[in-house]
């Protein structure tokens, strides 16, 4: 006789795709956001002296490499933990 691994009548033993694995349980299981969760984006272009600003992300830059130490090390004096990267190339030849 098939019998499932869950009771088809109590809906509590039914879990959310995302906490089938304990070790997902364990990720979701904080419902607390503290700083040291986010994660600041960083736009590096290719031209190594830009500091440009984003007309459509209010508050953001492409930044070269040149000019990353000078932006971010007063955000890691204040306690920034990680960011993320995103390349903007200004000069790419686009293949068809």
């Amino acid at each position: 006789m098939y019998r499932p691994f869950f009771s088809l009548t109590s809906s509590r033993s039914i879990l959310q795709g995302g906490y089938q694995h304990p070790l997902s349980r364990s990720w979701q299981y904080n419902k607390t956001l503290t700083k040291s969760m986010l994660m600041y984006p960083i736009f590096i272009t290719d031209d190594p002296e830009a500091s440009t600003v984003i007309q459509s992300l209010p508050g953001q830059r492409r930044w070269g490499v040149n000019k990353l130490e000078e932006f971010i090390g007063p955000l890691v004096q204040k306690g920034l933990k990680s960011v993320i990267l995103f390349g903007v190339p200004l000069n790419c030849v686009k293949v068809r």
